[in-house]
């Protein structure tokens, strides 16, 4: 059923999965409205954790942890590398998991999900507060070994458990869509949105502390750069990060999504949708099926060039802040702050636009977009250094519908097809070891103009990968996928059907068997000769078989 019906007020529910949940008429917009929002708080301790991570963690290690700038290159591609490499594993337990799930019972599959997000909400929430709070260098002593050790363990087991919530969470989407796009749409902006409510926050504390530090506050020894003075400041950063993302991610989503679920079976008593007739899919099956998927390719491109881009923006926008532009410490935040501030403002549009302008045309507009803050980051001299705050809400605007747009081509790609934590995952993977391999040859490079040096990685390097994601999406438009799991089955069984009919029909008549047309032709044929001629056809509206007309009297 189309979407019109749905606005006609009649529910629809996907003809492939009698698990999932419909979309429902307008008196029950309300209740969908709400799981959507119980759905955004799913992911808000991983986007506390993330902003962190991308826009401190880099920093933390060379300017107040004091390694090495290969020392802390080499711990983010270590929590690249493991979130990367866990991604593909998640993938295939969280589709295990769901392909356990009955039928009959509405929402089971959303229910078989959860235990994979908890479990890794858990482990975020243990392993990501000793990357700032334990001041490892004075406990094992500067430079040792166990320095190195201590922060190899804690990313390690940090971005297992974000890797697992993100791609658990992920999965949920299909499941909560029933496959239409404008419900993929909503679901993936209001994702988004809480992501960008998050990443707001933690810029939000993080301009306040350093602030506080900056006027010679407890644990600051007043200075306008970041230094091993500020340690301080960020363990209280991270105290506001973890709390608040237990109570949303831990507490509220899994509490109103299992209350939302068990609430959903009323709506969902008489489902009028006819099911599938092929067997369900079992995950070797469908990992099978996406590997032999061409599109499955250009989408997965496209989604790591994208993330690329945002991460090595957000990754060295603070560097580039601090070394090419020679601003105060709070400039570290209040920049960002600002990107972050515009992006969502734009969310609050973004819904609209990409189901007007479609998602192909509005990544091509966010990416015009991304192009031209780089280019203005890449431009801004040091006595205009207040630019880059113009280039931070461009940058926001484009970046928020980069995303959105780039997750509903995923989310299309998916449609109803078994094994949507699978291709997260997977695509998960070269997004995470792209960004590690990338910012390790960053910090590898050892440039004597430090200023010039980060003002092309900030300006030039998310434009090269822009344009390759452009590749992407116009190798996207003119690829094509099996829109259903029906439609798979019957094309990959199709030439051994026509093997057995061959064996079947003998080396004769395999070699002459008749077609359809030829059939058809002699059916008429026969017809003509031994009946009396047919009368004459009238042209009308809806012509039956392949004629022009009907037959009349």
């Amino acid at each position: 059923m189309s979407e019109d019906a749905v606005e006609k007020g009649h529910p629809v529910v996907s003809p492939l999965s009698p698990n999932r949940i419909p979309q429902f008429d307008p008196a029950d917009m309300k209740k969908m409205q709400r799981i959507s929002l119980i759905f955004g708080c799913g992911h808000v301790l991983n986007d506390l954790c993330a902003a962190s991570w991308f826009s401190y963690m880099l920093i933390f290690f060379e300017r107040v942890a004091e390694l090495s700038n290969a020392q802390a290159g080499g711990l983010v591609l270590l929590g690249q590398l493991a979130d990367g490499l866990w991604t593909p594993v998640v993938g295939i337990g969280c589709d295990a998991s769901a392909s356990k799930a009955d039928p009959t019972i509405p929402g089971e599959a959303v229910r078989k999900r959860l235990p994979w997000h908890l479990a890794g909400s858990v482990l975020v929430m243990f392993a990501f507060p000793p990357l700032f709070i334990e001041d490892a260098q004075y406990t094992f002593g500067k430079g040792t070994l166990q320095v190195l050790v201590w922060y190899g363990i804690a990313v390690t087991l940090f971005q297992v458990g974000w890797a697992t919530v993100q791609i658990s969470h992920l999965s949920l989407i299909p499941d909560l869509s029933a496959g239409i796009e404008s419900r993929k749409t909503s679901l993936n902006a209001t994702r988004y949105a809480a992501t960008v409510l998050a990443t707001v926050s933690v810029y939000s504390g993080a301009w306040l502390l350093l602030g506080t530090a900056s006027d010679g506050g407890s644990g600051s020894d007043g200075g306008d750069q970041l230094s091993r003075a500020d340690h301080s400041q960020f363990m209280k950063l991270t105290a506001t990060i973890v709390f608040p993302g237990i109570f949303f991610s831990i507490i509220l989503f899994h509490l109103g999504m299992r209350y939302s679920l068990a609430r959903s079976g009323e709506l969902m008593a008489n489902p009028a949708s006819p099911q599938s007739t092929a067997a369900p899919a079992k995950t070797k099956e469908a990992i099978s099926m996406w590997l032999c998927t061409r599109k499955f390719y250009f989408v997965g491109y496209m989604y790591m060039c994208t993330r690329l881009l945002v991460n090595i923006t957000q990754t060295y926008l603070a560097l580039y802040l601090l070394d090419s532009l020679h601003m105060e410490k709070t400039a570290i935040a209040t920049a960002p702050l600002v990107l972050y501030a515009s992006s969502l403002l734009g969310t609050l549009a973004i819904g609209k636009v990409v189901k007007r302008i479609g998602a192909g045309f509005a990544y091509f507009l966010a990416t015009a977009g991304c192009l031209l803050a780089a280019f203005i980051m890449y431009s801004i001299p040091d006595h205009l250094h207040n630019l880059v705050y113009a280039a931070a809400a461009v940058f926001g605007v484009s970046s928020s519908l980069l995303m959105v747009s780039c997750l509903s081509i995923v989310a299309s790609l998916i449609s109803d097809l078994p094994g949507s934590a699978f291709v997260y995952g997977a695509f998960s993977f070269t997004d995470k070891l792209s960004s590690g391999a990338v910012i390790m040859i960053i910090q590898s490079i050892d440039a004597e103009n430090k200023a010039e040096y980060y003002r092309t990685v900030v300006g030039l390097v998310p434009a090269i990968v822009a344009l390759n994601a452009v590749v992407g999406v116009v190798c996207c438009l003119y690829s094509k996928n099996p829109s259903t799991w029906d439609e798979y089955v019957a094309t990959r069984d199709a030439p051994a059907a026509a093997e057995t009919r061959a064996i079947n029909d003998g080396p004769y008549e395999a070699a002459h068997h008749p077609s359809e047309a030829v059939v058809e032709t002699i059916t008429l044929v026969t017809h003509s000769l031994t009946e009396k001629p047919a009368p004459p056809m009238v042209e009308t509206d809806r012509p039956r078989s392949r004629s022009y007309g009907t037959y009349t009297g």
